[in-house]
This record gives structure tokens, C-alpha cells and sequence, in this order.
């Protein structure tokens, strides 16, 4: 059971077997009773806690005592403990709502079982805490400012066209704007890479959250959004290939109706999906950006998803945005054959930028963030200004 809660957990499960088998090994179980408080700061023994069995509500609370987030973790999940360096500033609190079962790993155990790997894992550990900090952060922003956010989708017919790098990059120029209000969905399937582009460790998905209990459901999904230093937050649709079937529409209808409250805009990232999910989002979004890149393959299905857009879903011509993405060096087709074809102008065009979005990726982090110059940051933030302009928010 310790081997399986490691190998799901975002922080251990790159780690090969032998070496979770030493970590299993070294974590002893700890009793809570129910309305029984255990609390913990950065300078405890413990630094990695484990929610095995019960149900529990963490809470994060500052040095006057004030609670900056609370979670109900499931079983599983790890709970974020304040790093060594902000332990005299923040405690976490973990409360009993029934008998629960916690699995520990001290220091010494920590450093014994990892052996090589072990600043590998306390840097994710310090990432996380920082995530939990902007994360709690954004909830206050957001309660201070209780507004029905704008959707916006985000699509393409073809694979490879680049969307997610334009996506998540626009959502972070639309974060300046708008700190700690605009949320990036990502519903790429099977696998979304906007967590992973951003430079974020995700904890938690829309379907994981849709094995909540109702009543819990709000506060699970709420946790389970990683928060970026630029303001934005990220909601991936899944964390794994076999959850892929828990995206129904229905089910992304609810988590709209609920993360609209919260926020400014919302971005969701279809990538090429047609499926009911993403239906579900376009027939909700005020601005639907459709990203072409200029190939012959890529033609014939922009033009059937732009007819199914307006003789189908009724998506009117004045909520579509399209963007040419020019992925490579010399495109087959310039703007103007491309305008040709689709029988649509372009709103933006976003040049080729060679290994840049590529190089930020590896360095951890947006493309504008690192180079703000770029070709995709330039793009990415047009697009952002052509949003704003088509929700009426650049005001």
C-alpha cells in the first residue's frame, strides 16, 4: 500500500523501485482520532505526511493565525508542509473529521531512503509549498472579486500546431492584466502538458476530483489548481491516460459552473478534441480561437471544424479568432493562400520562433517569461490583446 501511494504521487513516482521500496520501509503510521488536531511546522521531524485512510482537513494558517487555505485531502494524497525556511511564519494544521491513518517520513528517514535523490525531491517539495502559497494567494484575490468569468477555447484541428504553448503563454499575458483570475483548463487528450510546460507539479485533475463527494467536490477542485508566479492558474483535465473516459460533458459543465465564480477569464485548452467535453466548452465560450498552422494537411480539417463551428454548433463568426501559428522556417502556404482557402482573414500571426518555446520548456518556465522579446511571446501576447478585445474586458 506505502509502494502504490508513492508511485502516484507526483513527487516520488520518477523514482525507481528500489528506491521507493526504501522510502515505504522508513514511513511509520500515525493514528489521528476523529476531532483530534495535529499541527506542524517547518521545523518538525516529519516532512513528508500521507493521508493513508480516515478523512482529514488540512489548513494552512500564518504566524497571527489566520487561515490562508484548507483542503480535505483523499487517501493518498500528500499533504504540503511548510519548507524549513518559512517554518516561523506558517504552520499546517491536520484535523480529524473521522479516525484517519497517517503515513510519515522523518528527516533522517528521508535522507536515508533517497540517498542520490534526495535534493531532487526537496526541491519538488519546496515547489509545491511555493504553489500552495500563490494558490492561497489567488483564493484571497479571487474572493475579494466575485465576478462571472468570460470562456475562451482554445483549438485545433491538426496536432503539432503548437496550441498549448500558445495557450498556456496567452494566459499568462492575459494573468498581467488580470493577477490571479485567469485559469488555464486543460483538456488535451490523453496527455496535457500545460502543467508540465509552466513549470508546474500537478497534484490533482478534473477526474480526480469527480471521485469527490459531492459536497467536497467545490474544495477538491479548487485544490487541485497549481497557481504560476505570473498570476495564472492551471486545472489539467487528467493526470493519467486511463481517466480520460471521466471527461464527460457533463462533468466539465460542472466544473464550469463552478470555477466561473472564481475567476476573470477562463482558457481551456482543447487541443484537437471534438469530443463531448470540448463540445461542451464551445458551446459556453465567448471566444473561440481556432490556431491553423499553414500546411496543406492541416486545410481540409480547419475548414470541416470551422463549417461544424458555424452550420452545426452555431458558433457565430464574430466569436472566432483564428491564429496562424508558422511552426516552421518555410511554411508551404502563406497568409494569404491560407486566407484563401478558409475564406477567413486572420486575427493574428505568430512567426516562426525556432527552439525557443522548446528552450523555455527546458528551462522551466513560460516563453515569456524567458524571453519576452520572442516571437511567441509577442504572438502569445497579441492573441491575449485580441481576446480581450473580443470579451470587451481591454478597457
Amino acid at each position: 500500500m506505502r509502494m502504490r501511494i508513492l508511485e502516484m504521487s507526483a513527487v516520488f513516482s520518477e523514482l525507481n523501485d528500489g528506491v521507493l521500496r526504501a522510502v515505504a520501509r522508513r514511513m511509520r503510521a500515525v493514528g489521528l482520532a476523529a476531532r483530534d488536531t495535529l499541527r506542524l511546522g517547518g521545523q518538525g521531524a516529519d516532512v513528508v505526511v500521507f493521508l493513508a485512510s480516515g478523512q482529514i482537513e488540512e489548513s494552512i494558517t500564518d504566524a497571527g493565525g489566520k487561515v490562508l487555505l484548507t483542503r480535505r485531502p483523499a487517501p493518498g494524497d500528500l499533504v504540503i508542509l511548510p519548507a524549513p525556511r518559512t517554518s516561523d511564519r506558517y504552520v499546517t494544521s491536520i484535523y480529524g473529521l473521522t479516525d484517519a491513518v497517517l503515513l510519515t517520513l522523518d528527516r533522517d528517514g528521508l535522507l536515508e531512503g533517497l540517498g542520490a535523490d534526495v535534493e531532487k525531491v526537496a526541491l519538488t517539495l519546496d515547489k509545491l509549498w511555493d504553489q500552495e502559497l500563490t494558490a492561497a494567494a489567488a483564493i484571497a484575490a479571487q474572493t475579494a472579486s466575485r465576478t462571472a468569468a468570460a470562456i475562451v477555447a482554445v483549438f485545433s484541428a491538426k496536432g503539432g500546431a503548437g496550441t498549448t504553448t500558445l495557450a498556456i503563454n496567452t494566459a499568462g499575458a492575459l494573468a498581467r492584466k488580470f493577477p490571479r483570475q485567469v485559469l488555464l483548463i486543460d483538456l488535451g487528450q490523453p496527455f496535457g502538458h500545460a502543467a508540465l510546460f509552466a513549470d508546474l507539479i500537478a497534484t490533482g485533475s478534473i477526474a480526480s476530483a469527480s471521485k469527490a463527494a459531492s459536497v467536497d467536490f467545490e474544495s477538491v477542485l479548487r485544490g487541485n489548481i497549481v497557481n504560476h508566479r505570473t498570476g495564472m492558474g492551471v486545472l489539467p483535465g487528467t493526470l493519467r491516460p486511463e481517466e480520460v473516459d471521466t471527461l464527460t460533458g457533463e462533468l466539465v459543465g460542472r466544473v464550469l459552473d463552478v470555477v466561473v465564480s472564481w475567476q476573470k477569464v477562463i482558457v481551456v485548452d482543447l487541443g484537437t478534441s471534438l469530443a463531448e467535453a470540448a463540445l461542451a466548452v464551445i458551446e459556453r465560450a465567448e471566444c473561440l480561437v481556432v490556431v491553423v498552422p499553414p500546411e496543406i494537411a492541416a486545410m481540409t480539417d480547419a475548414r470541416r471544424a470551422l463549417a461544424i463551428f458555424r452550420d452545426i454548433m452555431n458558433v457565430p463568426d464574430n466569436r472566432m479568432e483564428l491564429v496562424l501559428n508558422q511552426r516552421s522556417p518555410h511554411p508551404p502556404l502563406d497568409r494569404a493562400a491560407v486566407e484563401s482557402i478558409l475564406g477567413r482573414k486572420m486575427s493574428v500571426i505568430v512567426g516562426f520562433d525556432d527552439s525557443r518555446p522548446e528552450d523555455s520548456t527546458l528551462a522551466g518556465g513560460l516563453v515569456i517569461q524567458h524571453d519576452p522579446s520572442s516571437i511567441v511571446s509577442r504572438g502569445a501576447t497579441e492573441v491575449a490583446r485580441v481576446i480581450l478585445s473580443n470579451l470587451k474586458l481591454d478597457g
